[in-house]
């Protein structure tokens, strides 16, 4: 099945390219959000703005040199965004980086403890379980890593969910 990318939307082949790109670059990332909850299913429910994910701290340099070399520029830092440091080089931990042609990479900066607890470095996190980055999903039958479950539920509690959202939920409560 192919997604079409219609204004303001991001097709399966866009949020994979995006996904692919920086895993073969050694980024260490996790889907989460809509495109999170469709790796879970392992089937696409809906249409997607952008890809959300996770992305460790120690691979934030590397994240950001290789999205702005491919034309992407921050749009959006979120309100929970927090100033942070990895090396010498100041950042945010919570963004929108966006495409001219649209697509949007939405990332929430996180690092993993040595107990293996994930650290978040926002305001208002969710509290998620400590097997949050231990899942695997596909999006039409490619592998990605996601957050799981538990931690997908937790990331959409605590705030007025739009009805899309509260679809994500209902799946991911009935749908195993």
């Amino acid at each position: 099945m192919q997604t079409p990318c219609m204004t303001g939307a991001m097709s399966v082949e866009e949020a994979l390219a995006v996904y692919d790109l920086l895993d073969k670059n050694g980024v260490r990332c996790w889907v989460m959000g809509g495109w999170g909850v469709d790796a879970l299913l392992g089937r696409v429910t809906r249409e997607h703005k952008d890809v959300d994910l996770l992305v460790l701290i120690s691979d934030l340099s590397r994240y950001a040199e290789i999205v702005h070399s491919r034309g992407f520029d921050r749009k959006l830092t979120w309100s929970e965004s927090q100033p942070i440091q990895a090396g010498a080089v100041h950042f945010d931990s919570a963004f929108v980086d966006a495409h001219p042609d649209g697509r949007e990479i939405d990332v929430h900066v996180i690092a993993v403890d040595h107990e293996g607890a994930v650290v978040q470095f926002y305001t208002d996190p969710w509290p998620l379980p400590r097997e949050a980055l231990f899942d695997e999903g596909g999006i039409e039958g490619v592998t990605v890593r996601c957050v799981s479950r538990a931690a997908q539920l937790a990331m959409h509690s605590g705030y007025d969910l739009p009805e899309h959202h509260r679809e994500d939920v209902r799946l991911l409560q009935t749908t195993e």
